[in-house]
């Protein structure tokens, strides 16, 4: 396949589905760890594993949400609905997948993972500042030469 929207959307959800499955085992060992040692009614406790999965789940979620949404601008530009730059869904999607890879922080909230998760961050801003209609043209293929 070599349709880019498909391509993002993979991209998409592959963040979704990894920035859910992190918050979830976040979670998880956070119950396995509050039951052995007693201490779930620590409220001070309980927010700082909700701060952890802030910080470390939720700038994936985001920049996943923002590609699959991405992912449906690429259609149309490859369906030729050009001339829609989609500015600010481009620059939440940039912003996002550079928290998601540790290069910004909002409010100083920030973990820069040396991981895959980085490198899916970085691909998403990478595609964001390339926009719809050169995202929709960059798989397109080759026309016969006459």
């Amino acid at each position: 396949m070599t349709r880019a929207d498909f391509w993002c959307r993979v991209l998409g959800w592959v963040q979704l589905l990894g920035g859910a499955g992190l918050a979830a085992a976040i979670l998880l060992l956070w119950e396995l760890v509050s039951q052995i040692f007693m201490i779930g009614g620590v409220a001070a406790i309980s927010f700082l594993i909700w701060m952890a999965v802030v910080i470390m789940a939720l700038p994936m979620l985001l920049s996943g949400l923002f590609t699959v949404l991405f992912a449906n601008a690429v259609e149309q530009a490859r369906s030729g609905l050009r001339g829609q730059p989609k500015l600010a869904l481009r620059v939440m999607m940039a912003l996002a997948g550079l928290w998601s890879a540790g290069v910004i922080g909002l409010a100083g909230l920030s973990l820069p993972p040396v991981s895959l998760i980085a490198v899916l961050g970085l691909m998403t801003t990478v595609i964001a500042v390339m926009g719809p209609d050169w995202t929709a043209d960059l798989f397109k293929p080759k026309e016969a030469m006459p």
